[in-house]
């Protein structure tokens, strides 16, 4: 059912059990982007039903990956603060006859189960707690079993909707079973909480992975009970997977979690411009903004293929994302982790000098290291009279052009013979920032110094004083 005339809510339904990862947030994103593009509340519920899993340590991270990622809620709301609502339906719903108790134990509904599916017979929830008589309940709960209950689905009907990615859909009621909505420990059940609170809420945009598609055939019969025939609009995301086909969640691989994304040194803009296009006909922009995002998004750009997430591909992001970065953009995080350079002159022609070379912002203590004498110099040996004539060539400016001019035209080196060798006696490494960035920021002095260096060494092995 379309809710053009109302204003639109979404909402995002966490359950603070383990980490935000990448699948999570795509499903924040697209609701976020969604309602900032036609206007409306972006509401971020808690789902807390399982108050065994549950905990403050995980609601808080998920509170604060949101902030880092830059999706701001407008209403906030825990499922544990609204249990007396749902208590206030399900009475409405008992009341009704709409909900009754059932006594099986989960090993009697799995034997069930597989004596329906050995009979070539569709394991649907059989509904025999309804043929027992009140004598019969009472004497169960005697003996001490403490009863679940079911919603009692019209299963004359069929659940209908036009979702937003995949078109109508049609889910004959009697092909699945009427759901569980309290536990015997009187505990709500999502199906039937999120039902509620959506309903309570005025929810008019359900936006999720399609792992949810039948869920929401059983969910639109309760909306229809508890709201006088009205439901939402649904749109099911198909889920994405990891580069070795896993389902991507918080139990494939920390990698992918926002708290170890976050920690890694990833820039939030790198994985929400990778998941806001990933798997749509959009081109991934490293610049796009959340203005960009919004701008650009459509349902009907989607593929209803499952998109291949890799984290590789956010780093990649991440690296052009930081060699456009100004140093002011970056310079509170510089300082917290180069606690030895706090000179921000220095820390800003560092800066300058690798940002175009590294993946991570934590990778710019490599290079402080490098560039300060703290690297362990190379056992790559280098010709003695190459290493003076880089003495001999070296202009009191250290001027890159003037030195290489020179150098080339006195060695007679060229290409990688030419450069190498300076590569090396600057910084013993094979590969890094330009050179010529190089020699700009250590300066004649530091040059002299790290060239003298491999000559000594020369010297040592060949036994001289």
């Amino acid at each position: 059912m379309e809710n053009e005339k109302k204003e639109i809510r979404v909402r995002f339904a966490p359950s603070p059990t383990g980490l935000l990862h990448a699948g999570n947030v795509r499903v924040a994103l697209f609701n976020y982007l969604f309602v900032r593009k036609f206007g409306g509340k972006f509401i971020l519920r808690i789902d807390d039903t399982d108050q065994e899993r549950s905990t403050k340590e995980s609601e808080a991270l998920i509170l604060e990956d949101l902030a880092w990622l830059g999706i701001k809620y407008d209403e906030f709301y825990r499922q544990s603060e609204r249990i007396n609502k749902y208590a206030e339906i399900f009475e409405k719903l008992k009341a009704e006859g709409r909900v009754y108790p059932c006594y099986e134990t989960k090993e009697e509904l799995a034997l069930k189960r597989k004596t329906q599916t050995m009979s070539g017979i569709p394991p649907v929830y059989d509904r025999g707690a309804l043929k027992l008589t009140d004598e019969q309940r009472k004497k169960l709960e005697e003996s001490g079993i403490k009863p679940y209950w079911r919603f009692k689905l019209d299963d004359s009907t069929t659940a209908e909707w036009n979702d937003l990615v995949h078109g109508e859909i049609r889910i004959p009621l009697n092909t699945v079973s009427d759901p569980v909505v309290v536990k015997p420990d009187g505990g709500f059940v999502y199906t039937f909480a999120s039902v509620v609170d959506d309903a309570d809420l005025g929810i008019t945009h359900i936006i999720r992975g399609d792992d949810h598609v039948t869920n929401t055939a059983v969910q639109i019969d309760i909306f229809k009970a508890i709201c006088s025939g009205s439901y939402p609009t649904f749109a099911h995301l198909p889920l994405m997977s990891s580069m070795d086909g896993q389902e991507v969640s918080k139990r494939t691989g920390s990698a992918l979690s926002v708290v170890n994304m976050r920690s890694d040194g990833i820039f939030p803009e790198a994985l929400i411009n990778l998941l806001a296009n990933l798997g749509t006909s959009n081109n991934i922009d490293y610049r796009d903004t959340f203005e960009s995002l919004i701008k650009k998004f459509d349902f009907k750009k989607m593929s209803l293929a499952s998109p291949k997430f890799n984290i590789e591909d956010v780093r990649i992001i991440n690296k052009k994302i930081l060699a456009e970065k100004k140093f002011d953009e970056v310079k509170t995080k510089l300082q917290a982790s180069l606690k030895d350079l706090t000179d921000d002159k220095k820390m800003h022609a560092l800066w300058d000098t690798v940002k175009g070379n590294i993946n991570k912002l934590s990778e710019v203590s490599f290079w402080d290291d490098v560039f300060h004498g703290k690297i362990k110099i190379s056992s790559e040996k280098l010709d003695d009279t190459f290493l003076k004539q880089m003495l001999d060539t070296l202009p009191s400016s250290a001027d890159f052009d003037q030195w290489v001019s020179k150098l080339k035209e006195i060695s007679g080196k060229k290409g990688r013979e030419l450069f190498h060798p300076i590569r090396i006696a600057l910084t013993d490494l094979e590969n890094g920032p330009e050179l010529k960035k190089i020699v700009q920021f250590l300066g004649r002095d530091a040059i002299k110094e790290r060239i003298k260096k491999h000559m000594n060494i020369n010297k040592d092995e060949n036994g001289r004083d």
